[in-house]
């Protein structure tokens, strides 16, 4: 019985077993687009490992309060024969005679593996991993599967992405192309079929630009993209010389079109009417405003603020989440000062049944100057992003309580924060009015979003606008 398969014997018919990003994948790769070489394994290879005696007993008998206990029984558990013979042989299939480094990827999560056991072993502490947080939720292990790619490494000179048709693009005829640079980016944009860049724009440092004939097929790869797949995407390409390979692709869900390339998010709890055209996604202070916004706008991210650990407010949250099943649905934790405090708050947040993992992004509060000196060392403790506090980090910098105008200290705050988030964790900022000199420096720091109350949008997509207009190189 044959249960894994390479990408040119898959295609988005069976996205149900192989999972959404091998599948499309299988079409790219068969309609001729430069994909890095992959085979995926399905769900009926996890539910053959389910399917041992081991695991079953292991899994019968698992307490949401000892998840380690679990972890420990399911590693000790031998890789089923028959699986771990097939995955060898696909694995040889694609290296040859001389071992490669694969990556194996679920969602955005993934791992670096070389040779056969290796592999294997990789490959079970993936489906270990997920069952362990299956069980720590309470969740059900057999139908909440996990199909795997395994994708051969690839070397590069540079490497970016490619959104064929960018959320902050006002027209679906344009595509958008990024080049990563050791300390800051490059982004292009281009219209559809075409080799001339229509407009270019820099955030951080870039010491060597990119000439627009190194990046002349992108136009093509992006209308060819959507052609097959016939929706948008985004992917992740380097290049090595004259080789070129897309190595990994999510589909995008475009929202309404908005008219500022970096995203406004809005406060809901303070909403008012329905005006929501063309925002980046939202913003709610309760757990239960929070849930019923990402009921309404399940395609749009959603961060629930905690201010402090309210146990009522997790409880609704972990309810949200997992009974509801809310996947658009994240949190922003709770200001701390110190490392110690991040890892106490998370290690509470846990005790309540709610973990950070694929589908659930933690964000850092950063209310404080002490933040930013700490944030590496706060970024390793585990979170995906950061939420830029304009009013608190103001107080903290010019030593008041009161609320007063922030001053060129906030912007070396901002650049700190930036420097260390670029490329690897989100940052937004939540700010309170328009300041054309913030707005400046967060428009060439290159930053996800900027959160403000809704009554403030108008006054912050016309001062947006002017400054993105004023960075253009």
């Amino acid at each position: 019985m044959r249960t894994l398969a390479f990408l040119d014997e898959i295609g988005v018919r069976d996205a149900a077993r192989f999972g959404e990003e091998a599948a499309a994948a299988g079409d790219l790769a068969k309609a001729g687009v430069p994909v890095a070489s992959a085979f995926a394994l399905p769900i009926a290879a996890y539910s053959e490992f389910l399917s041992t005696k081991r695991v079953k007993e292991s899994l019968s008998a698992c307490d949401p309060r000892h998840p380690e206990e679990l972890r420990r029984l399911l590693l000790a558990i031998s890789f089923p024969p028959r699986l771990g013979e097939e995955v060898r042989e696909f694995y040889r299939k694609l290296s040859g005679p001389r071992d490669i480094v694969v990556v194996v990827r679920a969602g955005d999560k993934e791992e670096k593996a070389s040779g056969e056991d290796e592999l294997i072993s990789t490959i079970k502490k993936f489906w270990v991993d997920h069952l362990v947080g299956v069980c720590e939720r309470g969740g059900n292990f057999s139908s909440e599967s996990l199909p795997l790619l395994v994708q051969e490494e690839t070397a590069s000179q540079f490497s970016g992405n490619l959104f064929t048709t960018a959320r902050e693009l006002e027209n679906p005829d344009f595509c958008l192309v990024e080049i990563n640079h050791p300390q800051g980016k490059e982004r292009f944009v281009f219209e559809k079929g075409s080799t001339d860049p229509v407009k270019r724009t820099t955030t951080g440092q870039v010491d060597n630009p990119t000439s627009k004939e190194e990046l002349s097929d992108f136009s093509s790869w992006a209308s060819k993209v959507e052609r097959v797949l016939g929706s948008a995407y985004f992917l992740t390409w380097r290049k090595m010389q004259e080789d070129f390979v897309f190595v990994r692709l999510k589909k995008i869900f475009l929202p309404r079109v908005r008219k500022t390339a970096i995203a406004l998010w809005l406060d809901l709890d303070e909403a008012r009417g329905e005006s929501f055209e063309g925002v980046g996604g939202f913003v709610a202070r309760s757990a239960l405003r929070a849930i019923e916004v990402a009921e309404r706008f399940p395609k749009q991210e959603v961060l629930f603020f905690l201010e402090n650990p309210d146990f009522e407010q997790l409880a609704r949250f972990r309810e949200g989440r997992y009974k509801v099943g809310l996947k658009n649905l994240h949190l922003v934790l709770p200001p701390v000062r110190t490392v110690d405090g991040l890892s106490e708050m998370k290690r509470l947040i846990s005790g309540e049944g709610i973990r950070r993992g694929p589908n659930l992004k933690f964000f850092l509060h950063l209310a404080y100057p002490s933040n930013v000196i700490l944030l590496e060392q706060l970024l390793d403790s585990g979170v995906d992003g950061v939420v830029f506090e304009e009013e608190g980090m103001t107080k903290g910098l010019l030593g008041t309580k009161e609320t007063v105008e922030p001053d060129e200290s906030l912007v070396w705050a901002i650049a700190e924060t930036a420097k260390k988030c670029r490329g690897k964790y989100e940052l937004f900022y939540l700010g309170g009015r328009a300041r054309s000199w913030v707005l400046f420096e967060i428009v060439r720091l290159g930053v996800n979003g900027i959160i403000i109350p809704q009554r403030y949008q108008t006054e912050y997509t016309q001062a947006l606008l002017e400054t993105e207009r004023g960075n253009l190189a």
